[in-house]
């Protein structure tokens, strides 16, 4: 069961073509759609290293957030759309997730959407300094 008080990983299970969700280091579920909230953008440097080496995928990039809700890829239901930015990433070109029209680092957002089409995340709103 999912503690919805502490955070999950969620990444992309390419032998499975859904998200997983793992929460103490075991999945404990699997989704076609995620949403998060407070969200951080990890790329693991050993693995990606590993990854460019070997050839061969293993999770070293995924995101970090509080499980807002997601969908069973049984269901049959869709979570809205955030109309956000989209973002991506590609370990052979760049060492993190970058936005996909600026190509800028994405660390953190305010929340996430990953869904069959890729991630889509709103941008953290910094307070007005004083």
């Amino acid at each position: 069961m999912i503690d919805a008080q502490r955070p999950v990983r969620v990444f992309r299970n390419w032998k499975r073509g859904c998200y997983s969700i793992m929460q103490d280091g075991r999945i404990h579920a699997s989704a076609s759609q995620v949403r998060l909230g407070d969200v951080q953008f990890v790329v693991r440097e050993s693995g990606r290293q590993r990854m460019l080496r070997e050839q061969s995928r293993n999770v070293h990039a995924y995101a970090v957030g509080v499980l807002v809700d997601y969908v069973h890829p049984d269901e049959d239901r869709r979570l809205a759309g955030l109309g956000g930015r989209a973002v991506h990433y590609d370990p052979r070109r760049c060492a993190a997730f970058v936005d996909s029209q600026t190509l800028a680092p994405v660390t953190v957002a305010e929340s996430a959407l990953l869904d069959e089409g890729g991630v889509t995340y709103c941008p953290q709103i910094l307070p007005a300094a004083a």
